[in-house]
């Protein structure tokens, strides 16, 4: 018996030293697989975003020559020209990216070689419009624009189901290295503690007036719970980040990623302060956009981007305590310690996350901050991809005024906002008059290029809270929320005089003056519902046209605007 006990006390350190071991070892590889695991889902996420930007380069590019076929305006050419400048650089990205999949390069080539003959076509269409015409330029453009253009959304729709495939096997990866560290946890750790407790109770049974044993069995037990603290705390910080990323995937509005990363860091590093710094759109300044805790070191609300050496270097900037003399510009005190993560996604700075307390105990996790800030970095560059494509679905190119389809949602929305509220709504329509006659008079683009000058017109006429809309054809409407009947009906008369007076310039000479018939109708006098508020409008669109146009008519009554009378033309048929 004594002779197995001493057997047990040889063998049983060993044992548990080995088990621990084994435990450290499986930690060790699992959060590196963990980590390696995000690192490829960033990276898949990355050339996924560098697919999906190529196409809208391409679209921009395709959209400003079809601005300049369609206006000659010289904007459109140096956008399209631009645009394609950009695809080169794009693509040398994207090559870089996806540098260890052969297949993926194979599909890069082809979809360049796609691009660049559609671009070759869209060259080609603009060299004949502007030898031969508009005319020659559309019957230039054949079924081959098309087949391409398909070729390209097919080709650039098979790369990102590829990258997809690979973000689901990476996930799959991911959930097996948690799956791993938690078995870990669950069994290892347990059975150690067992051998632990055994060789402790052998130990106590056969030398029990060795204290100097006892010490080392408490030191060991204290090490232990040590370890068991910290793999614990390692795996709440892993299942912060995972459940934060996939927060931010689902989050539709750049506020929403903001709120999500104050709160992460409130439980990430308690005892801290901090604010998100965002550059704005004209990269002039980085303002704090959202903020947690309180700072230790207080910083500018409003800063330029040179004074944070974050920003400058593109690298975390740290600062232990009051002996370094290196400190960003925008710090108001030399106390205590502070970091700077600047947040970078694909190649562009969107600011930067800062972090501040009495001590420097929070920097031994900056590690965790850095991953935070690229995830916030990397969501804050999808929303900004996606609010582009947005406002590009919802703007008629030409006049750069909201199309048909958002008229409709919007006149919905805001009729049933100004009903909860019990105020009033008023709905413009307007029609060029004779525009049939212009447009053979002066061509399609001389036409183009009037309902393109009354689309600014527009815009500049119109209160932030208004929403102009082009209807169709020479049609344009205009929603006015909160607007009574008076204030629409001057609205409608300050606007029919501006259109008179307006000067629009094309080929170099000024095209003739035009004027504008005006239909007005006020919700609820006129209708609660967009059609019958819509119909009103039109009818009173028409009385304003066979009363001889260049007038405004109201909807509800059937009377001019007082003193618009002197305005008509005669006795024109309407149209």
């Amino acid at each position: 018996m004594l002779t197995t006990r001493r057997i047990a006390n040889q063998i049983g350190p060993l044992l548990a030293a080995l088990i621990f071991v084994a435990i450290g070892v499986g930690v060790l590889q699992g959060t590196d697989r963990f980590a390696t695991d995000a690192r490829w889902v960033s990276h898949t996420n990355e050339v996924i975003a560098r697919i999906d930007e190529i196409e809208a380069r391409l679209r921009d590019a395709e959209s400003a020559q079809r601005g300049y076929l369609l206006t000659g305006q010289v904007d459109y050419l140096a956008s399209y020209h631009s645009g394609k400048t950009q695809l080169p650089e794009l693509f040398a990205q994207l090559d870089n990216l996806v540098r260890d999949n052969p297949g993926q390069k194979q599909r890069i080539v082809q979809l360049r070689t796609l691009i660049d003959h559609r671009l070759r076509q869209t060259d080609n269409t603009v060299r004949i419009y502007q030898v031969q015409g508009l005319a020659a330029a559309q019957a230039a453009i054949g079924t081959d624009a098309r087949i391409t253009s398909d070729a390209i959304r097919r080709q650039a729709r098979l790369m990102g189901d590829a990258e997809r495939a690979l973000l689901v096997q990476r996930a799959a990866s991911s959930d097996r290295s948690a799956i791993l560290l938690k078995a870990l946890a669950v069994a290892g750790i347990p059975f150690g503690i067992a051998v632990i407790a055994m060789v402790y109770v052998l130990m106590l049974r056969e030398i029990r007036g060795r204290s100097a044993a006892e010490r080392q069995t408490l030191a060991a037990n204290a090490r232990l719970q040590a370890s068991v603290a910290e793999l614990e705390h390692t795996g709440a910080d892993l299942r912060e980040l995972s459940h934060f990323a996939s927060m931010l995937q689902s989050c539709v509005q750049a506020e929403e990623a903001l709120t999500l990363t104050t709160q992460l860091m409130q439980r990430l590093l308690p005892g801290t302060g901090g604010s998100v710094y965002r550059i704005r759109a004209s990269n002039d300044y980085a303002e704090a956009m959202a903020h947690w805790g309180v700072a230790a070191v207080r910083s500018a609300q409003l800063l330029p981007p040179d004074q944070c050496w974050a920003l400058r270097r593109g690298k975390p900037q740290l600062v232990h305590g009051p002996g370094e003399a290196v400190r960003c510009r925008h710090l108001e005190s030399d106390s205590g310690a502070t970091a700077c993560i600047p947040l970078n996604a694909q190649g562009h700075q969107l600011g930067f996350l800062y972090v501040s307390a009495p001590d420097d105990g929070f920097l031994a996790r900056v590690q965790l901050i850095e991953t935070a800030a690229e995830q916030l970095a990397m969501a804050l560059s999808n929303l900004q991809l996606q609010e582009r494509l947005r406002i590009q679905s919802i703007r008629e190119p030409l006049t750069g005024l909201f199309n048909r389809r958002y008229l409709e949602e919007s006149l919905a929305r805001e009729l049933s906002r100004c009903e909860r509220r019990g105020l009033p709504l008023a709905l413009m329509m307007l029609d060029l008059d004779h525009f049939k006659r212009f447009n053979d008079t002066h061509g399609h683009p001389g036409g183009d290029a009037l309902l393109a000058g009354l689309g600014k017109l527009l815009q500049g006429l119109s209160r932030p809270e208004d929403i102009a809309c082009r209807y169709g054809g020479e049609e344009f409407t205009l929603i006015l929320p909160e607007a009574t009947a008076e204030l629409a009906l001057q609205r409608a008369e300050q606007i029919r005089a501006a259109v008179q007076a307006m000067r629009v310039q094309h080929l170099g000479k000024d095209l003739p003056p035009v004027t504008v018939s005006i239909g007005v109708a006020v919700a609820p006098h006129d209708g609660t519902d967009p059609e019958s508020l819509v119909g009103h409008a039109d009818r009173a669109l028409y009385r304003a046209k066979a009363r001889g146009r260049n007038r405004v008519e109201s909807g509800h009554a059937v009377h001019a605007l007082p003193g618009a009378q002197r305005h008509g033309r005669g006795a024109d048929q309407p149209g």
